[in-house]
């Protein structure tokens, strides 16, 4: 079979990252993601036997016109791309409009969005074929080889579909990958590398995904609905492997450590620390965490084996707030994690999010307060929105707070809840105080500054810009 795997564009070009719980417009923080999903997909399909191509028009400007015609012309049996809430009606309508230029090609989706609405999607696109939900590249094999195979798609764990009268069918869902030993390297080759640069300083990086699976119970997370809620690790000796396998083969020592909470297992985290020095991996990289998982000698051995930043989900600064999104920390914690993080060499950047439901002009001002009061390089601020697959969003749909909305202003970019005493409105201004207050400072100022000057000259310049720019968008 010829498969060809998607991020695809919008019909307005807009570049999206859409990476299982992660789905938002691309921005001087969001710098298009290598596309992991995409990639180990395309190396399980490699193995089977199948022609893989993989298209990120995202990262390679690639309009909507152009890659329609490329699937005009291209003999691919099956075309599947990644989804997500912001730009869900776009991703439908890609399926309608591939069926229209006479392509026979099937179509695939998957992400969390059509995974917890796929009655929905499949009644919104008559062009899209099949919905893969949950975690999707075992399926995705799966489904291929059914076609391959010309047999019936019941066997299928883990689709949704219409049958031949229309209706529609939910197969049972498919486990999760038991031993993430078992998936192969990511087919990075696939992929042209050159396209993804660390935000800011410019350098080539992939990611790795060595945990899936997180066992909190944030009400605003979508992490359960593509990975599940209990932690699974790729052994250390295997994660030691590809990472010698890329910085030999693409010459890329820059990797972002993207999984639900890569501190969570703090054994692991040491053991793979350690590993990376004792066999002699000169790398750097980045991961995030949850601040009540680190303490100082699991950071220290992470800043020996190249940690240079580590992102902090802090959400808010008010202990109430903290308690209604089941976020199970509080603000202690995470001052404790940011000065420890400082103190082992590492850079901190604390996301923070503001608007949720219990929220008021107090709780939005303690939150900028507190982040300001912290030793943070770095800060991203967020909207709270209740994306479909969160506990957050069955809140919301019931209270009606989202009535009316259409899912392309799901953007953590802009608050859409309607929350009772807090307007959207409310939520933005604070959001916006909270990024200028933050960044124009003496001491963050220096800090990019900083920062900016390792990509180099000509890098320095070009995101400086970029980067005042984007802020007084703000």
């Amino acid at each position: 079979m010829k498969v060809l795997l998607l991020n695809p564009p919008t019909r307005t070009d807009i570049a999206f990252i859409r990476e299982g719980r992660c789905t938002q417009e691309q921005g001087v923080w969001a710098t298009q993601w290598p596309p992991i999903t995409l990639a180990t997909a395309g190396a399980i399909l490699e193995e089977g036997g199948h022609i893989v191509e993989i298209i990120d028009c995202a990262a390679g400007n690639i309009t909507r016109k152009s890659l329609l015609e490329k699937i005009s012309s291209g003999g691919y049996d099956l075309a599947g791309w990644a989804t997500g809430t912001p730009s869900i009606m776009d991703d439908l309508a890609l399926a309608i409009e591939i069926k229209e230029i006479g392509s026979s090609v099937h179509t695939a989706v998957f992400g969390t969005h059509v995974t917890a609405l796929a009655d929905e999607c499949l009644r919104a696109s008559p062009g899209l074929d099949y919905i893969i939900r949950n975690e999707p590249e075992a399926t995705i094999a799966a489904l291929v080889d059914c076609l391959e195979r010309r047999v019936g798609l019941e066997s299928v764990a883990g689709i949704s579909f219409r049958d031949d009268s229309g209706g529609i069918v939910h197969n049972p869902d498919r486990d999760f990958i038991k031993d993430l030993d078992d998936l192969p390297i990511p087919a990075w080759h696939l992929v042209d590398l050159d396209c993804y640069r660390l935000p800011l300083i410019g350098r080539r990086y992939v990611i790795l995904l060595p945990v899936r699976g997180c066992p909190w119970q944030c009400t605003f997370c979508t992490s359960g609905t593509y990975y599940g809620k209990r932690l699974r690790r790729r052994s250390v000796p295997v994660m030691m492997d590809e990472i010698g396998n890329i910085v030999e083969r693409f010459g890329i020592s820059d990797f972002f450590i993207w999984a639900d909470t890569f501190t969570a297992d703090r054994d692991y985290v040491l053991d793979f620390c350690r590993e990376i020095r004792e066999r002699g991996l000169k790398i750097r990289w980045t991961c995030n965490s949850r601040v009540d998982t680190v303490d100082e000698d699991m950071l220290d051995e992470m800043h020996r084996s190249g940690c240079w930043m580590i992102s902090y989900g802090i959400e808010s600064g008010n202990r109430q707030t903290l308690s209604g999104i089941r976020k199970g920390i509080d603000p202690d914690q995470s001052r404790r994690a940011v000065d420890l993080a400082g103190k082992a060499g590492i850079m901190t950047v604390g996301h923070f999010i503001m608007g949720f439901p219990g929220e008021s002009l107090a709780t939005l001002a303690e939150t900028v307060d507190f982040a300001l009061s912290l030793k943070l390089d770095m800060a991203q601020f967020y909207c709270a929105v209740p994306f479909p697959g969160s506990s957050m969003y069955d809140e919301a749909r019931e209270a009606g707070w989202i009535a009316g909305k259409g899912f392309n202003e799901f953007s953590q970019g802009s608050a859409v809840m309607e929350l009772p005493g807090l307007a959207p409105s409310i939520v933005n201004r604070y959001r916006k105080r909270a990024f200028l207050r933050f960044y124009l400072r003496p001491r963050q100022m220096m800090s990019m500054a900083k920062l900016l000057r390792s990509g180099g000259v000509r890098h320095f310049v070009r995101s400086g810009i970029r980067f005042a720019g984007w802020c007084l968008k703000k």
